[in-house]
């Protein structure tokens, strides 16, 4: 059975290879460069494969996962990069290739790092992992010999900011990790931030929502969800946020209810907050309950998040 604290996404790809690159243990990075048509994942996607069978993150639904190994164990034993094309496009491939039926075509790269030879790329993809910003990789760079040109970017994992540990955080808590996204939660009322209570939390801030914001000042966080359920609250975790450069701000609450929060709000506070205001936050799924809620939050945010 699946750990419901495990990390998922491209985060368990870049934290599997922290911890494989800091024991000195062998494995390739594979990176999607190219796709075409339909594929299963874009370029900047990641997976690992470790020299010791270790496999984190896919490049498809399981079809071409056996190639991606063999390319991977093709670098490990080169200890240079190597590439291949997987192409799904024509109908020979359901009879005699991986018989996915995608219809598109990917390129992967594969970057092998051992210990000794840790190789630049995969080092700068770590690095920008642990520093949590996105990173654009030169393909001549990478793989001089592969590639004269072009480059790929590997975005950033998400960063989400609770403001109220609400019964809907600890379900969206549990899907945010699922997805990969990094969250942190800040509310002063202490029992609610009890780990048996909220769950996994990459950081926990014991204070109200002003001094919380200004804790967290030097973080970049892409969303901001307001949800203490009590509406003073909400009002200073509002003010708060109408000064700080986060995209997306959601805020839990029937329309009402935004409504009088928003008329409690200087003209400048408001005119700075509306842009960015999601409220009610969350897709209408429809449901009712903090795991319903929660789903809805989820959704609105990764459609936001991959700019749909």
């Amino acid at each position: 059975m699946r750990d419901a604290t495990a990390v998922g996404g491209q985060r368990a790809v870049l934290d599997a290879a922290r911890a494989m690159h800091a024991e000195r243990r062998a494995f390739a990075l594979a990176l999607v460069v190219i796709a075409d048509g339909s594929t299963y994942r874009k370029p900047g996607a990641l997976a690992l494969v470790g020299a010791d069978g270790t496999h984190v993150g896919v490049i498809s639904g399981g079809c071409l996962e056996p190639g991606l190994e063999v390319l991977a164990r093709e670098a490990l034993s080169a200890g240079a990069p190597r590439v291949t094309v997987f192409d799904t496009r024509s109908d020979d491939d359901l009879l005699f290739g991986s018989g996915s039926g995608c219809r598109g075509r990917m390129q992967v790269l594969a970057l092998p790092c051992e210990p000794g030879r840790p190789g630049d790329g995969v080092e700068a993809i770590i690095r920008a992992g642990i520093e949590r910003r996105p990173v654009t990789l030169s393909l001549a760079a990478l793989a001089p010999d592969l590639f004269d040109a072009g480059e790929v970017t590997v975005q950033a994992t998400p960063q989400l900011l609770l403001v109220g540990a609400s019964p809907e955080a600890r379900p969206l808590l549990r899907i945010a990790r699922t997805l990969g996204w990094y969250c942190s939660v800040a509310d002063h009322r202490e029992a609610l931030l009890a780990p048996d209570r909220i769950g996994a939390a990459d950081r926990v801030v014991p204070l109200r929502p002003e001094p919380a914001l200004k804790a967290v000042s030097a973080e970049r966080f892409d969303a901001a969800l307001v949800m203490t359920h009590v509406a003073s609250t909400d009002l200073e975790a509002l003010r708060g946020l109408a000064t700080r450069d986060v995209p997306y701000i959601g805020l839990l609450g029937p329309l009402a209810r935004r409504d009088e929060l928003l008329a409690q709000l200087a003209p400048m506070e408001r005119a700075t907050l509306e842009p960015r205001l999601h409220a009610p936050v969350g897709l209408p799924l429809g449901g009712d309950g903090p795991e319903a809620i929660a789903l809805a939050i989820a959704a609105e945010l990764q459609s936001v998040f991959h700019a749909r």
